[in-house]
């Protein structure tokens, strides 16, 4: 091949490789935005495919739902937040903001409503205020998983013999499904519910084929203060 015929080649090749190796950009461009709203929407699609808990369903039967969709979305939820977060800290566009916050509140949410782990809530929750400083939602979640961290002594107060667990529940919240204990006995199902407590102590009610028979407020001391 003649030397003027290989010109107009390399030349492309040049800018061929130019063009891949350009850096991302680093101000918000509508190309990327465009693509994120679109891999977003597909995410929102794919939630509201999910199966729901069955009308009254038991504590259990939440979980178990909420991990089998987590497990069918999760693939497709890490691939978009990891372009959305390495989007926003390019390009620091604004309209990533909410989204991310929202993310955050939602995980919250799962830990608080679901799983009671109200430390875990909390945490999402702040991530969600660092993202989003005036997110009214993430501070008032934050304020009411902090109430319902402990027990106090007035909700508990209110827990009497004869209740049924959808009373206590609505009393003073659901504890940890790690601190539900259960034990068969008799064909007879005894089961405990534990709260920590402020102090660091826990209370505890227990239940009798889902009735409760007996509550202990100082079911276990606060642990000893090292000097």
């Amino acid at each position: 091949m003649r030397p003027a015929a290989l010109f107009p080649a390399l030349l492309t090749l040049v800018l061929a490789a130019n063009l891949a190796a350009a850096p991302p950009a680093v101000k918000p461009n509508e190309k990327e935005w465009s693509l994120l709203q679109a891999d977003y929407q597909w995410l929102e699609t794919l939630r509201a495919a999910q199966k729901l808990p069955p009308p009254g369903a038991s504590r259990k039967q939440q979980i178990e739902v909420l991990i089998e969709n987590h497990k069918r979305i999760e693939p497709t939820y890490v691939a978009f937040i990891d372009k959305l977060s390495d989007y926003f800290d390019r390009t620091a566009d604004p309209r990533a903001v909410p989204i991310l916050a929202k993310e955050k509140i939602a995980i919250g949410d799962e830990y608080m409503n679901v799983l009671a782990r109200y430390d875990r809530a909390i945490e999402q929750y702040r991530e969600a205020l660092k993202i989003d400083p005036a997110n009214v939602s993430a501070q008032q979640r934050i304020t009411e998983a902090e109430r319902r961290r402990f027990v106090s002594m007035t909700s508990f107060a209110g827990v009497k013999n004869g209740m049924k667990e959808d009373d206590v529940r609505t009393a003073v919240g659901m504890p940890r499904e790690d601190w539900i204990k259960h034990v068969l006995q008799n064909s007879r199902v005894y089961s405990v519910w534990i709260y920590p407590k402020a102090d660091g102590g826990a209370a505890a009610i227990y239940f009798d084929n889902g009735t409760v028979y007996h509550t202990n407020w100082n079911a276990a001391a606060p642990a000893a203060r090292t000097k």
